[in-house]
């Protein structure tokens, strides 16, 4: 088996850009609020390393913030990007209050799926790079109670704010997840 590229989140370098007040639908749901644009160059590789991202911030405090890329490398790997995205939801429990969270969810490399959820039992089993951001997983039931049964699913924690960081998520689980064809 080849071994896998060793990337770093530090060198995945976002600049802010311009930011215009939008609408959108989520889920069937009509949203209203702000799109911020970023600029974002992947210094993992030496080419084909330029992407736009948006990040939809909307008006009411509660609602999800999507980060999704607006343009990829033209690389077939990367051509269905545009369709996806991370949502980054309000953590409710005491620990975790004042923060958001996504779920870890794995672009799913061998095209059956859209995603693949990761667990908190499959943590160790994540690849190296997210070594940099284990300090931030945790179990879903930590951050918000839950109806379902998706307590055990392993989420990321990031500040309200750090929207670099929101970014920086969506290369470690969907960018190079696909670029390495890796699976849980």
């Amino acid at each position: 088996m080849a071994r896998m590229k060793s990337y770093r989140l530090d060198r995945v370098l976002v600049e802010q850009g311009e930011a215009y007040p939008a609408q959108w639908t989520f889920a069937g749901a009509s949203m209203s609020g702000t799109e911020q644009w970023y600029g974002v160059t992947d210094g993992n590789f030496p080419r084909h390393n330029a992407w736009e991202f948006v990040l939809r911030l909307p008006k009411a405090a509660g609602d999800r913030i999507e980060v999704r890329p607006r343009s990829t490398p033209k690389l077939k790997v990367w051509e269905e990007l545009t369709d996806r995205s991370l949502t980054f939801m309000r953590a409710t429990m005491p620990a975790a209050r004042g923060k958001r969270y996504c779920l870890v969810a794995l672009a799913d490399s061998t095209g059956e799926r859209t995603k693949d959820v990761v667990r908190t039992d499959e943590r160790d089993r994540l690849p190296k790079w997210f070594d940099a951001v284990s300090h931030r997983l945790r179990a879903k039931e930590s951050v918000r109670r839950t109806k379902g049964t998706d307590g055990s699913a392993l989420v990321a924690l990031v500040q309200e704010a750090d929207h670099e960081m929101m970014i920086r998520l969506f290369f470690a689980m969907k960018v190079w997840v696909l670029k390495e064809k890796f699976s849980l």
